[in-house]
């Protein structure tokens, strides 16, 4: 590897120039028109969402006013001005952190330091960045120098909360609303920077990644980073994706919907805490139920909109429950969305929603079991077979239960899997090789464990997308896994044993004795 050291993805790909800033054309153009026409204001506030470019703008905008062949409409970024800009060296532009500055001593001294002349460039360049974090006797502070400064003096200010900010100041800066980057912005840049890095994402991996992002590039950039770490073969899925950013399964939040719907507390309280207990994030997993919720809204109002494939089927199970009731179940948990940010026991609000939600939710109307009339029958024939498997002591299973061509395939080759996973996980490996698989259905691979054996099977599941990813290498198709414990044999007293009984019986009675057997 050398000497190169490594650059996160945000810092590697920021733009240098303003034909490379995205999804903020208006903006660019604005001042790009400001440079061209030389009508160029001495205060700016950029105000918009973390992530979205107001910081790199800013550091374009400088370079372009300080360049030596400008003020041009675009930066040369080749000139000493320019340079020094991109490597943080100018004397003649200032970033100052706004939370850590935020007093009226420091706002003193910039004041004082405003009144001397730039080292060497054209303008004097102060970016204040996160300014809302300005006590307000600093803001007053500032006010006479932003209102008539010198003529070489040029204030970029930087803010995620405008509100923030005393209406003095923003009355005498140039305002420029940042707006979230678009779907089709962020995936174009995305493309083509997985391209350079020499990796691929397949569609429905690009989609989570941009979703989890909310229009800020530098968060999915920051995301990107981990996933990469991570992706074999240079491929990232969508498996991996959902494990890194700690997204929920849209088919879980529909089954927490679907108990709600039915009243169920204890069922909607238990899958909450078992999303918890996988490691899902709270935040997250109310954000993909909002979006759930939406969509159901939607579809009452003639509004298509599909998450995955499944969710036109869940929709129109949720039909017959009123419109009403999902609007108000919306509007609760977009509330405890925004007060989790701030409470350290997230669980305990997400509880107090759950039960709120079932109360809000809950319906006198029969809706039938079943998802789909094509899927009803797979459905429940899964469901039973499941619960028949969890009452046998034994492993094994009838092979007339399972598709005959697919489960002869599994277990064929299932030595050959254990080998493989073993090369790059042997504690994975010896988990797995306890489980047994005893069925598969709808390209899902059933594992049972003995009851002895139940820690192995969790620690199987903490590694589904390891195992899933290595099944599909080796079989050349898709499987999902799933894992579960086989009930216990109830142990019959040797004493009430039929056997032992007719034994006593032949001899005409007698006593039975049991023993320990202290030779270990």
């Amino acid at each position: 590897m050398g000497n190169d050291i490594y650059q996160v993805l945000a810092r590697k790909y920021r733009p240098r120039i303003f034909g490379d800033v995205a999804g903020q054309n208006s903006i660019v153009r604005k001042l790009q028109q400001a440079i061209s026409t030389g009508r160029i204001p001495h205060a700016f506030l950029f105000a918009g969402p973390r992530g979205v470019g107001k910081t790199t703008i800013a550091r374009v905008f400088a370079k372009a006013l300080n360049c030596v062949e400008g003020p041009a409409v675009e930066p040369c970024n080749k000139c000493v001005f320019c340079k020094e800009i991109d490597e943080g060296t100018s004397m003649d532009f200032l970033e100052i952190d706004g939370a850590s500055n935020r007093g009226i001593e420091e706002i003193r001294s910039l004041r004082e330091a405003v009144s001397l002349r730039p080292a060497k460039a054209r303008y004097k360049i102060y970016l204040i960045d996160e300014v809302h974090m300005l006590t307000n006797e600093a803001f007053n502070a500032l006010l006479k120098t932003l209102e008539e400064p010198p003529e070489y003096v040029k204030f970029i200010f930087a803010t995620t909360a405008p509100e923030k900010i005393l209406p003095t100041i923003i009355s005498r800066c140039q305002r420029y609303d940042f707006k979230p980057i678009g779907y089709d912005e962020i995936k174009m840049m995305v493309d083509k920077i997985v391209r350079n890095e020499g990796y691929t994402i397949t569609p429905e991996a690009m989609k989570k990644l941009i979703e989890a992002g909310t229009g800020s590039l530098r968060d999915i950039l920051g995301y990107l980073d981990q996933i990469m770490v991570l992706a074999e073969d240079n491929n990232i899925t969508p498996e991996l994706t959902m494990e890194v950013l700690g997204v929920v399964p849209g088919e879980s939040i529909w089954e927490i919907l679907k108990s709600m719907v039915k009243g169920d507390v204890k069922n909607s309280i238990s899958l909450l805490h078992k999303l918890v207990c996988e490691g899902k994030d709270i935040t997250n997993l109310l954000g993909t139920m909002a979006k759930k919720v939406q969509t159901v809204i939607w579809d009452h109002y003639g509004i298509t909109a599909r998450d995955e494939e499944t969710d036109g089927v869940w929709i129109e199970y949720f039909r017959p429950v009123a419109t009403e009731k999902f609007v108000k179940a919306l509007e609760l948990i977009m509330q405890t969305k925004e007060k989790i940010r701030y409470e350290p026991l997230e669980l305990v609000l997400a509880e107090l929603l759950f039960f709120n939600l079932v109360d809000v939710l809950k319906t006198d109307i029969e809706l039938r079991d079943e998802i789909t009339v094509s899927k009803k029958e797979e459905v429940s024939k899964t469901q039973e077979k499941e619960q028949d498997t969890s009452q046998m002591p034994d492993i094994a299973v009838e092979e007339e239960q399972q598709p005959e061509d697919e489960f002869s395939k599994i277990n064929r080759k299932w030595e050959e899997i254990l080998s493989l996973i073993k090369k790059n996980r042997p504690l994975v490996y010896a988990a797995l090789r306890e489980g047994k698989p005893v069925k598969v259905e709808n390209k899902c691979i059933h594992i049972a464990f003995q009851e002895s054996f139940k820690f192995l099977c969790q620690k199987v599941n903490d590694n589904k997308v390891f195992i899933e990813r290595n099944l599909e290498k080796l079989l050349g198709d898709r499987y999902a896994i799933s894992c579960f414990v086989l009930a216990s044999e109830k142990k019959i007293p040797l004493k009430e044993s039929p056997e032992v009984r007719e034994i006593i019986d032949f001899f005409g009675g007698g006593e039975i004795i049991e023993t320990e057997d202290t030779n270990g």
